[in-house]
């Protein structure tokens, strides 16, 4: 097990979470050991050079898998009843759970909910024990014609950005919407200490690898299979393959996440003329 860090001026938030916030842990447990009375809903194959959308609603999973060998993934997700006023915030999962996924990190909305929106039951990459520093999934922005063109020179190359927007208009949603934050998954990647720049490598995903996350609220997802391949290639020949998504019902109703106090009602202006009015 890993130490926690001896200086005390050293925390994590989520270290210092009181005991209404955090996780309960034996509850995912509890999917997890469940898994043989999931009932199978959809499955679809994601051809490379595109994406798909889906509705997922709360208790279910979604499943995204190796379908023939490594490949990279990015997922955008949004509340179904309300995609524009709350989707997957990158800054505040980076807040709360750290900037890598795993087995138990919750993906977190942003203000005023603040609240998990769904949470990875299930991680199978194997990362080997020479790649210290590096991990398979995270939470980041995706590649667009933009970015390969600035990396590379050159225009009209594919993006996530335009396959996760073939996979968000069918469920009501624009460009606007996809410009937010995202997933990325099956995507080795370390952060340099000191200049805090990101660095990719070849993915550690094989065939029949898998990612599943829990929905803790209704949501809509756009999945892209990025044309970044297994991350090891040049644009003129990235080695892309197909992915699949699955989703399950469970029959397990998510835990209400216990709502924030509401200093909105008091707000005065200024934080002094609130505390006077008896906000807290």
């Amino acid at each position: 097990m890993e130490e926690k860090p001896t200086n005390t001026r050293e925390r994590s938030l989520i270290d210092a979470n009181p005991e209404p916030y955090r996780m309960d842990v034996g509850f995912y447990d509890d999917i997890r050991a469940r898994a043989s009375e999931r009932r199978f809903l959809e499955r679809a194959v994601i051809q490379p050079n595109n994406g798909q959308g889906f509705r997922v609603s709360k208790g279910q999973i979604f499943k995204v898998i190796q379908e023939e060998g490594p490949q990279v993934v990015d997922v955008c997700l949004w509340n179904a009843e309300c995609a524009q006023e709350e989707s997957l915030s990158l800054n505040r999962t980076l807040l709360t759970e750290g900037l890598f996924i795993t087995t138990n990190t919750r993906l977190w909305s942003d203000l005023p909910r603040y609240r998990p929106i769904a949470t990875c039951i299930g991680d199978t990459v194997v990362t080997g024990p020479a790649d210290e520093g590096w991990h398979a999934h995270f939470t980041g922005s995706h590649c667009a014609s933009e970015v390969w063109e600035l990396t590379f020179g050159k225009p009209g190359l594919n993006g996530c950005h335009l396959n996760l927007l073939q996979g968000a208009e069918p469920l009501g949603l624009t460009e606007q919407d996809v410009i937010g934050d995202n997933i990325n998954l099956f995507m080795k990647m370390r952060i340099d200490g000191l200049t805090g720049l990101r660095y990719f490598s070849q993915t550690d995903a094989k065939k029949g690898d898998y990612i599943e996350f829990y929905a803790e609220i209704d949501l809509l997802i756009a999945v892209s299979v990025c044309p970044d391949g297994d991350s090891s290639l040049i644009p003129e020949t990235f080695h892309k393959l197909p992915i699949a998504v699955e989703i399950y019902e469970t029959g397990i109703t998510p835990k209400e996440f216990r709502k924030w106090t509401d200093w909105r009602p008091g707000w005065k202006g200024s934080w002094e003329a609130s505390r006077q009015a008896g906000s807290r």
